[in-house]
């Protein structure tokens, strides 16, 4: 086996910055990525955020600990999709939490929150993302709104 990523800010008391979307994709994420790299990273990120409930994060519209290994990743920003998108899917779910770019909260609180959205919340901020088919946040609201 590997060595395992090191993930910078995880164990410290200091807010992890993840990008606000990332809210999403964690709660949805089932094994599938990039490259095994990322896969690795964000297990590791969402498997730290499942210990520490009440831990502090810190929401960002720019690149965060789970971008660091994805391989489009291009001088601080996505190479597959324009930033701008990203960036609007980020200020999306800011605006639907109520929050500012920077704000920090408990992770628990804030995955409770984006829990809770409905498939049209999802739909407004997915878009035309292309993990949507694999993700489980969005099907499972998929299913019960249908």
């Amino acid at each position: 086996m590997g060595k395992r990523p090191v993930i910078p800010g995880i164990g410290s008391s200091k807010a992890l910055e993840i990008r606000a979307h990332h809210l999403l994709c964690m709660q949805g994420f089932q094994g599938y990525g990039y490259s095994r790299d990322f896969q690795r990273n964000l297990e590791e990120i969402i498997n730290h955020l499942e210990s520490n409930p009440y831990s502090s994060l810190k929401l960002v519209a720019d690149a965060d600990i789970i971008c660091q290994k994805c391989p489009h990743l291009e001088e601080g920003c996505c190479d597959k999709y324009s930033s701008p998108t990203i960036r609007d899917m980020d200020l999306k779910v800011i605006e639907k939490l109520d929050l500012e770019v920077g704000a920090i909260e408990p992770v628990q609180k804030l995955l409770s929150q984006v829990k809770a959205w409905n498939i049209h919340d999802l739909r407004d901020v997915c878009g035309e993302c292309s993990w949507k088919d694999k993700c489980l946040l969005y099907r499972s609201k998929l299913e019960v709104d249908y």
